[in-house]
C-alpha cells in the first residue's frame, strides 16, 4: 500500500477538481517518515514550475527544529499556486500565510524537493491557549483518508494539544528509534 500511495496522489493531483487521497498518518508516523519537523514563521512567498506543475515557494525563518539538518531557513514547496499568469490549485494542500507560525513536519524527495508531509496532517497553527500557553492545532483533514495497512477509508480527527506536550512525543519517538 505504501508503494501505491504516491501514485494514488500523482492521480489525484492530475485530475481537475478530484478530491485528493491520502494515507491516514498518526502523529509518532509523521514524526519517523518526516526528514525534518520544526517550528518555525513564513517568511516569503513565491512560486515555480516544475515540468507540468506549478508549486507555491515558502521561506520558513526556523525557530526550533527537533528534527534534521541545521540552518535557521527552510524553503517549502506545497503543490498549486499562480506561475506566469497561470494558476493551479489541488485538494488538500495546506493554506500557509505569510507572517504565520506553524509546526512543519517536512518531507524531502529525491527530487531535492521540500514538502509538507501528508500535505494538510503536516502542518499545525501555532497559537496561544486562554493561559497564554503555546498550542498546536489542526483541524480534522477533509480529504479522504486511507488506514496504511488494510487501505480502507478513515476518518481524520483534530489534534489540539500543548506545544510542550508535541515536542516531548516527537523527542520520545525519536528516542525510541535512537535518533
Amino acid at each position: 500500500m505504501r508503494g501505491l500511495m504516491p501514485l494514488l496522489l500523482a492521480v489525484a493531483a492530475a485530475l481537475p477538481g478530484a478530491a485528493a487521497t491520502l494515507e491516514r498518518l498518526t502523529l509518532d508516523e509523521m514524526i519517523q517518515q518526516s526528514t525534518a519537523i520544526v517550528r518555525g514563521r513564513v517568511s516569503a512567498a513565491g512560486s515555480l514550475q516544475r515540468g507540468p506543475l506549478i508549486y507555491s515557494r515558502w521561506r520558513i525563518q526556523v525557530a526550533e527544529r527537533w528534527k534534521g539538518p541545521a540552518g535557521s531557513e527552510a524553503e517549502v514547496l506545497t503543490p498549486g499556486g499562480t506561475f506566469q499568469g497561470i494558476r493551479q490549485s489541488f485538494s488538500g494542500v495546506p493554506a500557509l500565510k505569510e507572517g504565520a507560525e506553524y509546526v512543519f513536519f517536512l518531507w524531502t524527495g529525491r527530487s531535492g524537493l521540500t514538502q509538507i508531509i501528508g500535505l494538510s496532517q503536516g502542518l499545525f497553527d501555532l497559537g496561544r491557549d486562554s493561559s497564554g500557553r503555546l498550542v498546536v492545532t489542526r483541524p480534522a483533514s477533509g480529504e479522504t483518508l486511507l488506514d496504511p495497512k488494510s487501505g480502507a477509508v478513515v476518518e481524520d480527527q483534530p489534534v489540539r494539544m500543548r506545544l510542550s506536550e508535541m515536542q516531548g512525543r516527537i523527542r520520545s519517538a525519536l528516542a525510541a528509534v535512537g535518533q
